[in-house]
Parts: C-alpha cells; sequence; structure tokens
C-alpha cells in the first residue's frame, strides 16, 4: 500500500514579515511620488499665471499705442503728508521699485499710521498712481439715459477716465481731480506793445529776472488759468527755489486793453508771510484754461464753456459743458484740433482692473451672453486676503464704512439703499457699468440673478432679464440720477471692473513727457545741469534728474555743448537716466544723463553768458519711457498686534514672493510749452 507523502513543512511561500517589508517599501515609493504632484501643480499654476502676466502686459502696451492720448504726460509716486489731514504729495525722490508702503509699520487692522490708508493701498504698485494729463478729446453730448422720453436725465460730454476708480482721499479739504486744457503758447516780449493782441492761447512773461516779474493773461476768455512755475524766493536773507505746481490764477473779464498782468509774486503759493520775489525761471512757467467744477444740479451755460461736473468721484466720471464739443482750437501756424480735456487725478488702486467688451448678437436675441476676463481665480471676500483679513461687504460699506479699503465694494454708481439688489455678493468686487451712459447694470431683479460671475474661470454671464426674445438681451441699468432703465445690451460696450485673487495688479507708469530746467535740485519733470548753480556744482557734462526717473529714457531736441575749445550742436538724441558709478560733485547724489555717452570728446555743456546760462543750451527734454508692470502674488502673511513686526516680518518677507512682468514702449505724448 502506497502511503501519501509526508508533508512538506518547508515549502516556499511568503511570510507576513516580508508582506509588510513589501508594503512599507511600495508605501515610501507612492509617497515619494506623490510629493511630486503638489510641485508640479504649482508650478503649472505659476506657468499659467506668467502667461496672463504676460498677455495682460502685452495687451496694455498694444492699448497704449492705439490711443496715444491715453497716454498720461506723466504718472508720478505719491507720499502722504499728515498736515492735520493725509494730504498725499508727489514724492519725486522715490524709485520706481520702491514698492514698501511709507511709514514705520502696519497695524493690526492693515492701516499704515502715517498715511491713514491701508497698506495694500499705498504699496507695490499703488507707489506710483498720481496720473498727469491724461487727455480727452471732448465727445459729442447726450443725454445720459436709454430712455429717448426722459427730459431730466444730464445732458453733457462724459468723460471716463482711463485709469479709474479713482482715489476718494477722505478728509483732504481740496479737489483730487484737476481738468485742464491745451497748454497755451508763450509770445516773446520785446516791449509794451508786446502785450498788445494776446490771442485766447497766448500768454507772456515780463522781467523774469528780477523781483517785478509779471505774466500777462488774454482778458478776452476771462476765467481760471492753471500755472505752474518755479520762483526764486528771498526769505529772510536766504534764497530758495519755490515750485508751484498747478496754483490758480482769476482772470476778470477786461476787454480793454486785451491783456491782464498778474505779478508772479501775487500768485498762490509763490511766496509766504515776509518773503520776496527774485525772479522766475522762464523755461519752468506752463500755463493753461483750467475747468472749474459746478455742483451737478447746476444747469451749464454757455458763456462759461470750461465748466464740468463731477458725477461721479468712484469710478471717475465727469460730464463736460456741451458748448465745446465740435468746436476747433485755431493757433497761428498749426492746424485746428478739437478741444480737449487733460485730467489730473490719483488712481485708487491698480489691482482693480478694468476690460471693455461689445456685447454682440446672440441668435436667439435673448441667449444669455458670457464673457470671459482676461484672468482667472477672482477675488472674493469670503475668503481672506493676502494679510488673513476678509474684504468689506457691500453692505458693510453703506453701513458706515465708506472709507478707502482693500476691496473695490465701495465703488459703485448706486448703492442698495438707493436702488435695491444693484449690488450683490455673489458679484463682489466685480462692477459692470455701460461706457455710453455710465449707468450701472443691476446684479439682481426682484431677487433673482440678472448675472452671474464665475469666480474660478473667470468669467461673467448676462441673462436675459424678460425672457423675450424680440428686444434682445435685455438688463436693468441704473443712471447716474438713479433711474432704473430696461435696457437692450446688443452692440453696447461694457467696462467690467475686477479684482484678481492673488493681488494682480496691472500698473502704467512714465516719466514726464516735458521737462523744464531748473538752477536747483530737480523735482517732477525739471532737469538741471551740472556746474550751473555754485552750490549744488555737478559734472559739466551731465544733465541730472530726480530719482523717480532712474533708468527712464529720455529724448533732447538740442543740446549746444563744447568739443575741442569750439561749440558744437547735438540733435535729436536719446538716453537712459542712469544712477552712475564713481565719482560726482553733486552736492545731492542724483541719477544723470552724460553727453560723453554719444561725444567721448566733449568737456561741457555751452554756456554764453555765465553758469545761470547753461539750462538754455539744452532744450526740448521730453521722457518717452513708457512702462507697464503686471504684478502677481499668492503668497499670505497674518497681521498681529505687533505694528513694528506686521511691517519687517509681515510684508517684507511677503513681498519678496512677488511676481512682477514688465513690458516697455517708447512713446512720445504731451505738449510743449514752448
Amino acid at each position: 500500500m502506497h502511503n501519501p507523502p509526508a508533508f512538506r513543512r518547508f515549502r516556499r511561500g511568503t511570510t507576513l514579515v516580508e508582506v509588510l517589508v513589501v508594503i512599507v517599501v511600495f508605501l515610501i515609493g507612492i509617497l515619494a511620488i506623490a510629493q511630486i504632484f503638489p510641485g508640479g501643480i504649482k508650478i503649472l499654476a505659476r506657468t499659467r499665471n506668467v502667461s496672463m502676466a504676460q498677455a495682460l502686459a502685452r495687451a496694455e502696451i498694444e492699448s497704449l499705442k492705439s490711443n496715444p492720448g491715453l497716454v498720461p504726460e506723466a504718472v508720478l509716486p505719491i507720499t502722504y503728508v499728515n498736515s492735520g489731514f493725509f494730504d498725499p504729495q508727489t514724492d519725486p525722490t522715490k524709485l520706481i521699485n520702491a514698492y514698501a508702503p511709507s511709514g514705520t509699520g502696519i497695524s493690526a487692522t492693515g492701516q499704515v499710521p502715517e498715511a491713514g490708508r491701508d497698506w495694500q493701498l499705498i504699496s507695490g504698485a499703488n507707489s506710483y498712481r498720481r496720473i498727469i494729463g491724461e487727455t480727452h478729446v471732448i465727445s459729442s453730448p447726450r443725454a445720459l439715459t436709454t430712455d429717448p422720453t426722459s427730459g431730466t436725465a444730464p445732458f453733457g460730454s462724459l468723460l471716463v477716465v482711463e485709469r479709474g476708480p479713482i482715489a476718494r482721499d477722505i478728509g483732504v479739504p481740496t479737489d483730487t481731480v484737476h481738468v485742464y486744457g491745451r497748454d497755451m503758447s508763450y509770445r516773446l516780449v520785446r516791449e509794451t506793445s508786446d502785450y498788445v493782441g494776446l490771442r485766447e492761447y497766448e500768454f507772456l512773461v515780463n522781467n523774469p529776472t528780477t523781483g517785478a516779474a509779471e505774466i500777462a493773461f488774454p482778458a478776452a476768455t476771462a476765467g481760471e488759468y492753471r500755472v505752474s512755475l518755479t520762483a526764486m524766493v528771498n526769505n529772510s536773507g536766504n534764497i530758495v527755489r519755490r515750485p508751484v505746481f498747478r496754483s490758480t490764477v482769476v482772470i476778470p473779464a477786461t476787454p480793454v486793453p486785451g491783456y491782464v498782468t498778474v505779478p508772479v509774486g501775487a500768485i498762490p503759493g509763490v511766496l509766504g508771510g515776509g518773503e520776496t520775489l527774485v525772479s522766475v525761471e522762464l523755461t519752468s512757467v506752463r500755463i493753461a484754461r483750467r475747468f472749474v467744477r459746478i455742483p451737478n444740479a447746476t444747469a451749464f451755460t454757455g458763456n462759461a464753456p470750461f465748466t464740468y461736473k463731477l458725477l461721479n468721484d468712484r469710478i471717475g466720471m465727469l460730464l463736460l459743458n456741451p458748448v465745446l464739443a465740435g468746436r476747433y482750437e485755431e493757433r497761428a501756424g498749426q492746424s485746428r484740433r478739437p478741444y480737449v480735456a487733460r485730467v489730473d487725478y490719483d488712481v485708487r488702486d491698480w489691482r482693480i482692473l478694468h476690460e471693455d467688451f461689445r456685447i454682440t448678437q446672440s441668435s436667439p436675441a435673448g441667449l444669455a451672453k458670457t464673457i470671459r476676463l482676461p484672468i482667472s481665480s477672482l477675488k472674493t471676500n469670503t475668503v481672506a486676503g493676502a494679510d488673513g483679513r476678509q474684504g468689506l461687504s457691500h453692505a458693510a460699506v453703506i453701513g458706515g464704512s465708506d472709507i478707502p479699503n482693500d476691496s473695490m465694494e465701495d465703488v459703485f454708481v448706486a448703492d442698495n439703499t438707493t436702488v435695491a439688489n444693484t449690488n450683490t455678493d455673489v458679484a463682489d468686487n466685480f462692477l459692470a457699468i455701460d461706457v455710453a451712459t455710465g449707468g450701472q447694470i443691476m446684479e439682481s431683479v426682484a431677487g433673482v440673478p440678472s448675472l452671474r460671475v464665475d469666480k474660478s474661470s473667470g468669467t461673467v454671464t448676462f441673462f436675459d432679464i424678460d425672457n423675450n426674445d424680440a428686444n434682445g438681451l435685455t438688463q436693468n441699468i441704473v443712471m447716474l440720477d438713479g433711474t432704473v432703465v430696461p435696457t437692450n445690451l446688443t452692440g453696447r460696450v461694457i467696462r467690467c471692473y475686477f479684482m484678481g485673487k492673488d493681488e494682480w495688479a496691472v500698473q502704467v507708469t512714465r516719466n514726464p513727457s516735458n521737462y523744464t530746467s531748473t538752477l536747483g535740485i530737480p523735482g517732477a519733470g525739471q532737469f538741471y545741469v551740472g556746474g550751473s548753480d555754485p552750490t549744488l556744482a555737478g559734472v559739466p557734462t551731465r544733465i541730472y534728474f530726480p530719482r523717480m526717473d532712474t533708468n527712464r529714457k529720455v529724448s533732447i531736441g538740442r543740446i549746444r555743448y563744447i568739443l575741442g575749445g569750439q561749440q558744437a550742436i547735438l540733435e535729436g538724441a536719446e538716453f537712459s537716466v542712469l544712477q552712475r558709478p564713481g565719482a560726482d560733485t553733486i552736492a545731492t547724489p542724483m541719477p544723470s544723463i552724460d553727453i560723453r555717452d554719444l561725444v567721448p570728446g566733449a568737456i561741457g555743456i555751452f554756456a554764453d553768458q555765465g553758469p545761470t546760462s547753461l539750462p538754455y543750451s539744452v532744450s526740448n527734454v521730453q521722457g518717452v519711457s513708457v512702462l507697464v508692470k503686471v504684478f502677481f502674488n499668492n503668497a499670505k502673511f497674518n497681521l498681529t498686534t505687533n505694528t513694528a513686526a506686521n511691517l519687517t516680518s509681515g510684508f517684507n518677507q511677503w513681498s519678496q514672493q512677488w511676481n512682477i512682468t514688465t513690458k516697455e514702449t517708447y512713446l512720445h505724448q504731451g505738449e510743449s510749452a514752448r
């Protein structure tokens, strides 16, 4: 009988220990591979953001090239000075890459004590935000309504500033918006008879090198004039240089003899108590006709054409007197040109982006229309911002917190108290206006959303509120006077204002279009020729500019200089303003250009009547550098009760994560006063 084989006790198999070892090795490998994915996702997200930033910068550059009139004459840095109120003032000493807020710290509520403003409104892209000379041709007048039967709608030429919304500096007693026309032309004066017959676009300066300096204005066009100049003033025996910017001179109607003279010392801002005038720098004088702001309820009149109304000080909507629309300025030796309005204002926040869309025909006519914004991942107040705080809701703003903050719920045409459901939480940090009328598209009608903002994909969908295909894509628009008008959006241009999730900002800067000479430390829009002031000194072949112009380009029409002991002329030259290494004899360090970069053998700029005549050998100095910067930063930090640490350990470390894309172009814009 055959017996079965005995059980093989040592048969090959897998023990529990071996299984556990395999599992551990497998888990280690899987975890190592898994760790690759978050980093890869971050890289992909960063690559996507960089691509969007480059696209935004290119689009902005192309827009500037196609609309050169909207290129500001200058974009200047500002700082806040506490004079009982926080006064925003131009700061030409600030560098273009100075991104930190000017102050000693940031409070737990996000405020910089020295500025009385949220840190996000005065740092990063927002350190440069004073727009000078944004030029708009005065448009055809119209009633600001889509209702043809309205007899009460405002009527005039609508102007919406290009870089809005504008800064609303609460508590500042002076207007932060200035509107004026083209620069007037300077008439050379040799004798008293030159005063006679001043045309409406001319002025003259007599006795500029003495304390009797005076400016003659054309009396035939009485009104207000905007005057900028630099004067030399005697202050208790000390001669000081006094720049005066945007001073207002009122000229009464005096048809005979046809002009009105105003002593330079009588112009507001030139002299203080006990001071006397020494002279005025002739090339610094710039004068333009000023548009006077009138109350919104006051009617425009034909005998005061240079007037305007500030219809909305949140977005920046102005209504100009319709009298000037369609009229032309005619100057001797020049082709006639339409009247323009140039606007100075402070940008509220470069992080508020805007995009214009023309709503095209849908098929069928009432079909919802979806538009895609240039960035995805939009800001929402339900998610904490960069410093851990949540943005103010619209309800909180109209409930009493109506101060500049880090979101845009205080930017609107109508609030929910005026017209219920105009602004909703689902569309926070978003605003859509009708460009033709300035009216705001309501975000909800009878509790039903009339538009949807997809914050993840960056799309906006407009619904047909009456479900009637026969009258097109209908939306309710709230007009500036608070009336609500159902409107077919087809064919209309809609401007969308919005903010990005990761502190996105698109900043436009440019050095001043035109520079004037000075015998002292140059301010914004000024240059100093080395050696023209013995105290300030400077290298004789160099022309100095304020620190804000470092690394920017300037074009100089004509320079008379000395080469080989003879006078020579350099015309149409372009230079980069640089902070030059090595020795310099200038008393206050400043960036400069050096004519030896183009003419190595030059020994100095020509002076025919002593050092003070040096500036007259340099003419037609223009800034040509237009810079577009796109910022984004997805890092975070938290505010604490330690104000100083919030700046040094919080903001400074956070700011190191900024991604900045820069594009530069070179455009001539602005008009010379000469």
